[in-house]
């Protein structure tokens, strides 16, 4: 998980803010790093098992629960698969560029529009949406890897790298997830999505500074 590898290589000691932290997955494996944890979560739900992992949860909606007040700046800011949900993603960024420390960073993954499945899907006329996925029913908006970037640097900060994930073929063909084929079709996706970003990216990781 890229996100993951991302915050982990930011050292220990981090004060980390988890957007959309779900039931804790993310958190709860990053939790040693951390000597402070803050997390938003809409889903009241969700938040209840997550919860456990943060020195302050918040559940609520995430313009309102940014608000804070939070103890102190963050090193790290996480927005995993979070602004693809909101109809002005602009406004979160915005409202996210002051809770950041000077050398800290906004990590943050899209998912890509332009990925090859739904582009076939497009040449058949088929632009269906579905209960997970790049087409998920709940995404208000889309992006392709430049529209991304252009988001986050019209909105106040410099992109420092990107990064597409691998497509999760074993969701599409189950065997592809299990042994003994599930290695060589993971390691396949991923080289796949780094040569073919554009084409056959899952999603993009941004890595970003406030400028």
């Amino acid at each position: 998980m890229i996100l993951l590898e991302k915050v982990l290589a930011r050292g220990s000691g981090l004060a980390v803010l988890d957007l959309g932290f779900g039931a804790g997955l993310l958190a709860r494996r990053i939790r040693p790093a951390c000597r402070y944890l803050a997390g938003v979560e809409l889903d009241p739900e969700a938040a209840q098992e997550g919860a456990r992992f943060f020195d302050q949860p918040v559940v609520g909606d995430l313009l309102d629960g940014i608000s804070g007040p939070f103890r102190e700046r963050f090193d790290v800011i996480v927005a995993g698969d979070v602004l693809e949900h909101l109809p002005r993603p602009e406004d979160l960024l915005s409202a996210l560029r002051p809770l950041l420390k000077t050398d800290g960073v906004l990590l943050l993954s899209l998912p890509n529009i332009a990925n090859a499945t739904v582009r076939f899907g497009l040449l058949f006329g088929r632009f269906g949406y579905a209960r997970r996925g790049i087409l998920d029913r709940t995404h208000l908006r889309f992006f392709t890897q430049a529209t991304g970037r252009a988001l986050l640097e019209g909105n106040g900060y410099r992109v420092v790298s990107v990064d597409a994930t691998a497509m999760p073929l074993e969701l599409a063909v189950p065997a592809l997830g299990r042994p003994p084929l599930a290695g060589l079709a993971r390691a396949a996706a991923l080289s796949a999505a780094r040569l073919w970003p554009t084409l056959l990216g899952y999603q993009f990781v941004y890595e970003a500074r406030p400028t």
